[in-house]
């Protein structure tokens, strides 16, 4: 682990926006970048930071662009949980499918964050494992928020597989259309479907949420 992940958590209010204004000018300058490596010394200077504010929160450049992927996992796990639908999905198809959407929403909202990512490089494989971690634990919450759920062997691995289908296929259609447009997203929905079909019966009882109504 990082020092971020330890200290990020801590950071005071100043400490917070600085951090926000960080991660703000690492991605503008990757986003005007002519694939010249970038320095944290060049970030701290953009977003106005000082050289010992800026090390009190990241450790350098690798840290710093880190957080940033981290931040988009964080983030898309919030957008997703946030989903309160007006009407209870009929099945967990129905669920799936808000979710598949929700997705291609986030991804076309942070199209820039998206155009940097592939140029951060990991050198912690725990961060990959805990963003895999993150989005398993949102999709269980969601799919526990409407139905009861069997018991699943390696049901959050599975779940992290669902993910990765979601995600590839996006990634597919921005790589070579430059968007996600209706059809991919379609597409995306069906294998998504047809991949948890073979883990769940086809109807699952609806969670009683009368109480939290």
């Amino acid at each position: 682990m990082n020092r971020s992940e330890h200290r990020i958590p801590k950071l005071r209010t100043r400490g917070r926006e600085n951090r926000r204004r960080l991660l703000a000018e690492a991605e503008r300058l990757l986003l005007e970048s002519d694939g010249t490596p970038l320095k944290f010394s060049d970030v701290f200077a953009a977003a106005d930071v000082s050289r010992g504010s800026a090390y009190r929160i990241y450790i350098g450049v690798d840290d710093l662009l880190q957080d940033l992927a981290a931040e988009w996992i964080n983030n898309f796990a919030d957008y997703l949980t946030a989903i309160d639908l007006e009407a209870e999905p009929e099945n967990w198809a129905a669920l799936s499918n808000t979710i598949v959407q929700r997705g291609a929403e986030y991804w076309a909202e942070t199209a820039n964050t998206l155009k940097v990512l592939p140029q951060i490089r990991s050198n912690a494989p725990a961060s990959y494992r805990q963003a895999v971690r993150t989005m398993s634990d949102c999709l269980a919450v969601m799919f526990n928020r409407y139905f009861v759920i069997p018991e699943v062997p390696g049901w959050l691995t599975k779940l992290s597989f669902y993910t990765q289908i979601c995600d590839l296929t996006f990634a597919d259609a921005v790589r070579n259309d430059g968007y996600i447009s209706e059809e991919r997203r379609v597409e995306a929905e069906i294998l998504c479907r047809t991949y948890l079909a073979f883990h769940l019966p086809a109807q699952l009882p609806a969670r009683d949420r009368s109480y939290s109504r």
